[in-house]
């Protein structure tokens, strides 16, 4: 052959490999052991309260038609924890929100919010029947101070041998405000004391997307001698929403509003990036050295009600909680110490239906393993994964907001084989791939 015969084999061959790539970007990718994850934790939910208790996590949310509980000894993996439902509704009861759950004498106790027939929002509480928190819960009624009125996001407050209960509620019958409150209790199933008014919104930055004006999503976070209120002030529906704080000493009386001092500026707001962040929860790291933030925030610009939840790592300064800007989604973010990684593999890869992407990963050992994508999209659409000729669907939420952005697509668990197996991912329309995780069942 000579050298313009030699030329024009190359060119072609080169062509046919140009032509393929585009059909088909395939990609040898090492899977490894990574340190870090992303945000979203949950592609959806709202009011997130995750709760660590002898090693372990214990997670719940509003899902609006019952009370599920999630487990896991991974904060960052709540997708893929194992979950029971624990409670369903039995007397026609609808919009049952902001579910929390705390361990106090050797028995978990949930709390929520739920409406029944003929009247309005109010709280309500739940008895587990072991130290299991997966274990039969018996429905021990309404939770409420003498005036009976509409109520929503009780928490407790656990001071020395002093138990109070704390929650956003109406001063009148009339939706106008939402006001904070704080009763005491005589045991975690009873209020024993007249509500009193610790918080209403008296700053431009609480009451914007009013009416109403909202001060909502009370959480204790206790350091030293400082007690604080975390709570979600603004509208829900809004990018306005936001943390705001209250404090007083622990030595102090909490009933008496003046013991409690407001921030002028709120704690914890949207940026160019993150929208909306508030109802807040906070957790140690597994090895109890980190502090944590976990919020729900929209999951674009103006998406509103549309929301996913999100964790971060803060300081404390003077025994008071310094917890910066939410971190934009496009961030990696270390783990949070002391939990163990995750196989993964970072990429920024563009797919169609026309032009999937083929990874063909090795894989460490053999077991059952969930596939978790993180793709960026802005309408809801189902992204396939094709595994040894088994396909299977995940979908993409749609994020209802201005612009696309990050998502995650939790797949069915699957079988795995150790040694080099291709992941074929393809979907309908164009959106990028960030980030595979695959995590060990």
């Amino acid at each position: 052959m000579n050298r313009k015969s030699m030329w024009i084999v190359a060119a072609l061959v080169g062509a046919i490999a140009i032509a393929l790539v585009g059909w088909s970007l395939t990609r040898a990718d090492q899977l490894t052991e990574s340190d870090t994850f992303r945000n979203p934790i949950l592609p959806d939910g709202a009011d997130p309260f995750l709760y660590e208790h002898d090693g372990s996590y214990v997670y719940t949310q509003t899902t609006g038609s019952n009370v599920t509980l999630w487990r896991t000894d991974a904060p960052t993996e709540l997708a893929t924890a194992e979950s029971k439902v624990i409670w369903q509704p039995t007397k026609g009861e609808r919009d049952i929100w902001a579910p929390e759950i705390h361990f106090v004498n050797d028995r978990w106790y949930v709390y929520y919010a739920a409406v029944m027939p003929g009247e309005v929002h109010k709280m309500y509480v739940l008895e587990s029947a072991t130290a299991d928190p997966f274990s039969d819960y018996t429905e021990k009624g309404v939770i409420e101070d003498p005036s009976g009125k509409w109520a929503i996001d009780g928490t407790i407050l656990k001071n020395g041998d002093d138990l109070y209960y704390v929650w956003s509620g109406w001063e009148g019958d009339v939706n106008v405000s939402q006001y904070l409150y704080i009763a005491e209790m005589s045991d975690p199933m009873t209020i024993s004391s007249e509500r009193v008014e610790l918080s209403r919104p008296t700053y431009d930055w609480e009451s914007l997307g009013a009416p109403p004006s909202i001060n909502e999503g009370p959480q204790i976070l206790m350091k030293e001698d400082q007690i604080h209120i975390v709570y979600s002030a603004s509208g829900s529906w809004t990018d306005f929403y936001q943390l705001g704080l209250l404090s007083a000493p622990s030595d102090a009386d909490l009933m008496d509003p003046d013991t409690w001092t407001k921030q002028e500026e709120p704690v914890f707001s949207s940026n160019e990036d993150v929208f909306g962040p508030g109802h807040a929860s906070f957790v140690t790291s597994p090895d109890g050295t980190e502090d944590w933030i976990v919020y729900h925030a929209a999951r674009a610009e103006g998406s509103g009600w549309t929301r996913n939840v999100r964790m971060q790592p803060f300081t404390w300064e003077d025994n008071v909680p310094v917890f910066g800007e939410p971190v934009s989604t496009n961030e990696t973010l270390p783990l949070p110490s002391g939990q163990t990684g995750t196989l993964a593999v970072d990429m920024n890869e563009t797919i169609t239906s026309d032009s999937p992407l083929d990874l063909r990963l090795d894989i460490p050992e053999s077991g059952r393993y969930q596939v978790i994508a993180y793709i960026e999209n802005q309408d809801e659409t189902p992204l396939t994964l094709t595994i040894d000729d088994q396909e299977i669907r995940g979908m993409a939420l749609q994020n209802d907001g201005v612009a696309p952005t990050l998502n995650m697509v939790v797949f069915d668990a699957i079988e795995l084989q150790n040694g080099t197996t291709t992941f074929e991912f393809a979907n309908k329309v164009e959106i990028d791939i960030k980030r595979i995780e695959l995590r060990r069942l």
